[in-house]
């Protein structure tokens, strides 16, 4: 069979790894980047190939929505029709009226939404997502999805008997390794949602089974109260609305990284979201254990939990990704939106290239789907978007 090549040019081509080519063009052949240079090159290479221009544009490789909770893309018109449109007045009010919502819904809301999700992201040019997914029946919907990535199923509780019929339930699903083009892994929702002996197991399945993870941490100021002195909002508004007020833990007396580390969970399998609350110490601990962190600022501007240290962060050399979070507290999936707040929330300690390499290459590496994904690449996908006419090209 005949290999099907062509050569793409534009004005500029951003690679991803490397500073914008004036004039760049890629080769591609049978979905395969075959080739990266000046156009002129390529095309002396590979006389015969077709050569597709777009002038006056810029070839991106796709970008990476590394957190995002697609099943709630709907949530906007969820909240409406119950009569809940109103802004919450911080964190655990935001949780208390996400809890009040959902308990209106269908497993059809959730399938629609889903899939809204999904086909909102491909349309503002993501190609992988770090999905966290707590309607574990509607992981069918990313067959023939076009979306890399993983896909975490998302776990929580603190009563040993409903926990004990979750992991049967998670290790049938788990079974199925992969859906359409995303891997199945775990999401153990966040250190104040879940029992340390549950956060534990987990942890000790993921490395084990090299299963990929993700957990929140340090989102809130009241995750942090209530991990460290079992008190708080998340203490007297939150557990008895899920009726677990007789399951409040002891304090830990330690803040969120190191009660994970107690836990086992500081290993690069699991990817951190949020981090606003870190301390110095903390950020230390998570470089020291080399792993990814995913900054989502536009939800944690709407949520007034505050910023994340991402100078220190980055001065550590924690790897940084971007996800816009859901559409429970943002407004949109675009990852291209995302870099354009970061840039102003993060004055002065974010510059363009960070930014783009967060959205592009440092959000692959966090999902482990660099070697396909995150930069247009000789061997990687020949998966890029021209945002500059508002479409993507996949391949």
């Amino acid at each position: 069979m005949t290999a099907l090549a062509r050569i793409y040019t534009a004005n500029y081509l951003f690679t991803g790894d490397a500073p914008p080519l004036v004039g760049g063009a890629l080769l591609a052949v049978d979905g395969q980047i075959a080739a990266v240079g000046p156009l002129a090159d390529v095309k002396r290479a590979n006389p015969a190939v077709e050569i597709v221009d777009y002038p006056d544009a810029v070839i991106t490789p796709l970008l990476i929505n590394a957190h995002t909770h697609l099943e709630l893309t709907d949530f906007p018109a969820w909240a409406k029709a119950a009569g809940e449109a109103a802004e919450p007045d911080g964190f655990v009010d935001w949780i208390l009226r996400l809890i009040r919502i959902k308990r209106t819904l269908s497993k059809k809301h959730y399938d629609r939404s889903l899939l809204n999700g999904i086909q909102q992201s491909i349309a503002a040019g993501t190609g992988a997502v770090g999905d966290i997914l707590s309607q574990h029946s509607c992981r069918r919907l990313y067959y023939g999805a076009d979306l890399k990535g993983v896909l975490f199923l998302e776990s929580l509780g603190r009563n040993p008997e409903i926990i004990n019929h979750v992991k049967l339930e998670l290790r049938s699903v788990l079974a199925e390794q992969q859906i359409g083009q995303v891997r199945l892994g775990l999401s153990p929702h966040s250190p104040y949602s879940i029992s340390a002996a549950y956060l534990s197991d987990i942890y000790t399945k993921c490395r084990q089974e090299k299963l990929p993870c993700t957990t929140h941490l340090a989102e809130s100021s009241a995750e942090v109260e209530f991990i460290m002195r079992s008190s708080g909002e998340l203490a007297s508004r939150f557990y008895p609305r899920v009726g677990w007020e007789y399951l409040i833990p002891p304090p830990s007396g330690c803040r969120p990284t190191e009660y994970l580390q107690q836990c086992g969970g500081l290993f690069p399998g699991n990817l951190l979201v949020h981090g606003v609350q870190l301390t110095t110490d903390e950020i230390n601990l998570i470089a020291a254990a080399r792993m990814h962190l995913v900054l989502c600022p536009r939800s944690n501007s709407r949520l007034k939990v505050g910023t994340a240290p991402v100078a220190k962060l980055l001065a550590a050399g924690v790897n940084l990704a971007l996800g816009t979070d859901s559409m429970a507290s943002n407004n949109n999936l675009s990852v291209w939106d995302e870099m354009a707040f970061a840039h102003r929330c993060f004055s002065g300690s974010l510059d363009a290239p960070t930014l783009l390499r967060m959205a592009t290459l440092g959000g692959a590496e966090a999902l482990g789907v660099e070697g396909r994904l995150g930069s247009l690449s000789t061997g990687k996908n020949a998966s890029f978007q021209i945002p500059a006419e508002d479409r993507c090209c996949r391949k």
